[in-house]
């Protein structure tokens, strides 16, 4: 009778493991089969990797990320991802500033050790040629020389860019004096702090001193390039026939909205008695034109100005006006826009009621189609920021929110500083110790964060202004000029 052999049940399952190796002791280690080589790794392609490097955070994370692997520095030092990068995020604040140097952001801030890399090269001028030598170099009667002899000073810091204007002692702010020689009155423009009514000898260099003695300068002083820009020429400078009372030169944005850098221009505001003039150089033609704006310089100082959005809006230093002025940049024409209406009616008596003297308001890059403003206003000894916005289709200010400062400083050295890519800056001396050690914070205007960026030394009594800087690692920098 044949044998009846059954099949095991799982057959396909045991068909398909290897027979033990019967001289091996270890039959179930034997019976495994040797192991497969790994798979060959896909490549990335370059465009998958660009969308993906776009995604990290923060510039910190990309330098990361490229350090990591050849084929992705590869990717990141490509000039079009740079440019994408550059027009999709912020870049880092690096800190401020001002006639005394570069003051950079300390620890604990984000930025603390790009700033600190930066530091030594970003108010490094030397690479720029004096306009003037040395033995020029004049200290008037009772001024006590800083030592440090005639420099370039740094006016407006913009996209990478450094404006600068050559002084001899201290920063220079225009002003008529006058004088009487032979029964006729003598008018000269002079520098605050400069000269006095008393120093006749050194007014026979002022006596024709108009807008064609500035001499100014732009740079990159990351890339240590620069451009000097030839005075404006006499003819020119002297069309206005006015006395010259303001003379205030800025860069105007330089970034398109896809991150493409663009030719620079410096605008110089020239504030006459009776009129205001716009002297413009474009870097495509290298040559200086003028603009004669049909409003009339209606606040007293030009100097106090936010940069939003390709306009310039002017704001009084110290008080309230009736309007902010505003320059289109692209347009080169003035507007103005009532400031004192809806509830700004109670910030201008708040400040009144409370005889501060800082700067009162900052605008700022908020909400597209919106006009925003933060209002610095003392009550009871405390001090507030008072966030106010202005819709286009509406003709009233309107209350969006109240953020408290730090109670821990001096009353008369709060201030605000200014604005610049989304950010609003104030300062303030903390009780206690030297009022000259100035805490400078950052406060992000969509999240009202605030964050303190450096300490500076300030006197009070003749302020420097700050000017915030911004930058990108080196790695994802290109010269601006």
């Amino acid at each position: 009778m044949a044998s009846y052999n059954p099949q095991p049940t799982h057959s396909l399952v045991a068909s398909s493991i290897p027979s033990p190796n019967p001289r091996s002791p270890f039959s179930t280690t034997a019976a495994m089969a040797p192991p497969q080589p790994p798979l060959a790794s896909i490549p990335i392609p370059d465009d998958l990797l660009e969308e993906i490097f776009l995604r990290l955070p923060t510039p910190d994370a990309l330098a990361r990320a490229s350090a990591a692997c050849t084929s992705f520095r590869r990717v990141i030092k490509g000039r079009a991802f740079r440019r994408r990068f550059r027009g999709l995020h912020r870049p880092p604040l690096l800190g401020f500033m001002d006639a005394a140097g570069f003051h950079h952001a300390q620890a604990p801030h984000p930025s603390a050790p790009l700033a600190g890399a930066l530091a030594p090269r970003a108010a490094d001028f030397s690479f720029v040629p004096a306009v003037v030598s040395s033995c020029s170099y004049y200290v008037p009667p009772g001024v006590q020389d800083d030592g440090e002899g005639p420099r370039w000073r740094p006016r407006d810091v913009r996209g990478g860019r450094v404006l600068l204007d050559w002084i001899s002692l201290h920063p220079r702010t225009v002003r008529i004096c006058c004088y009487h020689e032979d029964d006729a009155e003598v008018s000269i423009l002079m520098d605050v702090n400069e000269l006095t009514p008393r120093d006749r000898p050194t007014w026979t260099e002022r006596e024709r001193c108009n807008a064609a003695d500035f001499h100014l300068a732009v740079c990159d002083p990351l890339s240590s390039r620069y451009v000097l820009l030839p005075t404006i020429p006499e003819d020119l400078a002297a069309q206005p026939q006015d006395s010259l009372w303001e003379f205030e030169p800025v860069l105007a944005s330089n970034t398109s909205e896809n991150g493409e850098e663009e030719p620079f221009k410096v605008i110089c505001i020239a504030k006459y008695q009776t009129k205001l003039v716009l002297f413009v150089f474009p870097s495509t033609t290298m040559q200086w034109c003028m603009v004669e704006s049909p409003v009339l310089p209606s606040l007293d100082q030009m100097s106090c100005f936010d940069c939003v959005r390709g306009r310039f809006y002017w704001t009084e230093p110290y008080t309230w006006s009736d309007h902010l002025m505003v320059l289109d940049t692209c347009t080169m024409r003035f507007s103005t826009v009532d400031l004192l209406t809806g509830y700004h009616q109670e910030l201008r008596d708040l400040h009144h009621q409370n005889s501060y003297r800082g700067r009162p308001n900052s605008v700022v890059t908020g909400r597209e189609g919106t006009l925003e403003m933060f209002s610095l206003v003392r009550e009871n000894g405390y001090f507030a920021l008072y966030h106010t916005s202005l819709q286009n289709n509406s003709q009233e200010w309107k209350l969006e929110k109240v953020i408290s400062l730090p109670g821990q400083y001096h009353d008369y050295s709060i201030s605000t500083v200014g604005a610049a890519e989304g950010f609003l800056f104030f300062q303030g001396a903390p009780k206690g110790i030297r009022i000259e050690n100035v805490d400078c914070y950052s406060m992000e205007v969509k999240t009202y964060e605030i964050t303190k960026v450096c300490t500076r030394m300030e006197q009070f009594l003749n302020r420097k202004r700050a000017l915030p800087c911004f930058s990108f690692p080196p790695l994802l920098l290109e010269p601006t000029i």
